[in-house]
């Protein structure tokens, strides 16, 4: 028996990106730990452009290419900058979106005249022509992840019975055709799918029209179809439960503890010297992490210093979706006179750095599956001033000081403390420093691994 981990989401990924977002990071590394502790019941596969048949994986060579490609990314990262706002039809997060719904043969292209530099005007018209070109056939090399990792075509993987297929990505993005669901269960094998949060069902506000489309696509055709879904905290499990029972579909599920962290990469220097403190803020801009309560605090520590002076606060992310506004008033309000700075898509050895010099970490999101940033931010041994919503005080433990997100008020009182009285964080940074165990990316692979073989030698698998 086998467990197949099906990761087409990471390869496609990496043919349009550079760094990964939270769940390409959590299924790229889970896939990582499972391969080292794991390889004789365990292995990897993607499916032909079809969606008809899986093929094998040298997931091997697949991370040593991304790893490389970050190590190469170190040496040229951007600096910290205050970009110019996008205008709402050039934005780099609809250029994103829109690439993504392009056949694979035109991603790459576009992606590498994104990246080059080449102003948007042009990159807008390069993907109006490859929406032309895909009227017409035209081949295509496959790009370098696809290349490295993907074996002969002709050589496709047989399910058995028992195995299972299992998908720790964004599987709602390229999903499942009947067909191929059909096969998988008169063959025998088992079917597995990964909830990170269910916010596009629950909150479709927060979300682009076409992703909020295909995420019901998913919960109405695929996931009843799974023979188990896994859900990565508590939280998002009774979030999965809810949005299931409303559309009246049982499906077993069960959280899988815990997370990983990711506090073992060296720090180098920072992408620019920064000689003020400075807070520091995680994650992909967009409207849901509320990027934009944030301005407002600092607006008003601006206008109200704390005795000891305003820290600057920096943005490290990617643009994400519906972030035309913020970035708008961010460009207007000068970065509050350069009291805030964004740093695009720092390198993985970059941001271990921005962890490691900065006074305490922020996460005010509005609403998260889990939280990674919180996790990362206490491995480095900082402490977070987080949002008490949804998941986060799972990932926070007793190891940040939270607040209400949507009260503003409470979050600005709480900042100003914790920069007014640094005593209070040098506790946290003591407590974190002999309370906390970073949790390992190797204990989450096992914990998946216990449950689909515990007959293979693992301790029980934890009960439903």
């Amino acid at each position: 028996m086998t467990v197949w981990l099906d990761v087409d989401d990471l390869i496609r990924f990496f043919q349009i990106a550079k760094r990964p977002t939270g769940i390409q990071r959590f299924s790229f590394e889970v896939c990582a730990a499972a391969l080292y502790g794991n390889s004789a019941e365990l292995g990897f596969c993607r499916r032909n452009e079809l969606g008809t048949r899986l093929l094998p994986v040298n997931f091997t060579a697949l991370e040593a290419h991304v790893r490389a490609t970050a190590d190469q990314l170190d040496h040229t990262a951007p600096a910290p900058h205050a970009p110019p706002a996008p205008s709402p039809d050039t934005s780099p997060s609809q250029l994103f979106q829109a690439a993504r719904r392009l056949p694979l043969p035109y991603r790459l292209p576009l992606g590498e005249i994104y990246r080059s530099g080449i102003t948007t005007g042009r990159a807008l018209k390069a993907l109006a022509k490859a929406s032309l070109a895909t009227s017409r056939p035209a081949p295509s090399p496959l790009q370098p992840a696809a290349r490295i990792a993907a074996e002969a075509e002709s050589q496709p993987i047989v399910l058995r019975s028992g195995d299972w297929l299992i998908n720790l990505g964004a599987s709602w993005e390229r999903p499942y055709s009947p067909t191929f669901l059909n096969h998988l269960a008169s063959a025998g094998a088992r079917f597995g799918l990964f909830a990170h949060d269910m916010i596009p069902d629950l909150f479709p506000e927060w979300c682009t029209q076409s992703m909020v489309r295909d995420f019901s696509s998913w919960l109405d055709d695929t996931v009843p179809r799974t023979d188990r879904m896994f859900a990565i905290s508590n939280h998002t499990l009774k979030d999965l439960q809810f949005c299931l029972e409303r559309r009246n579909h049982i499906v077993p599920a069960r959280t899988l503890l815990p997370p990983g962290g990711n506090g073992g990469m060296p720090a180098t220097s920072l992408p620019r010297p920064i000689t003020l403190p400075y807070v520091l803020m995680v994650g992909t801009i967009e409207a849901r992490k509320n990027h934009g309560g944030m301005l407002r605090v600092w607006r008003h520590l601006v206008n109200n210093p704390p005795a000891n002076g305003v820290p600057l606060l920096v943005f490290a992310g990617k643009a994400g979706w519906l972030m035309d506004d913020l970035m708008q008033q961010l460009e207007n309000a000068s970065y509050l006179d350069g009291k805030i700075l964004f740093i695009d898509q720092p390198s993985e050895t970059q941001l271990a750095a921005l962890y490691q010099h900065c006074l305490f970490t922020l996460y005010p999101s509005l609403y998260e599956g889990w939280g990674l940033p919180v996790t990362e931010s206490l491995c480095h041994g900082k402490p977070v001033m987080a949002s008490s919503s949804s998941a986060i005080p799972e990932a926070g433990g007793p190891y940040c000081c939270y607040f209400d997100p949507d009260n503003i008020t409470q979050a600005q009182e709480k900042i100003r403390l914790w920069i007014e009285e640094p005593e209070l964080v040098s506790r946290m940074t003591t407590r974190i420093a002999s309370d906390f165990a970073p949790p390992q990316w190797r204990d989450t692979a096992r914990a998946l691994l216990e449950w689909c073989l515990p007959e293979a030698g693992f301790a029980a698998a934890a009960a439903d």
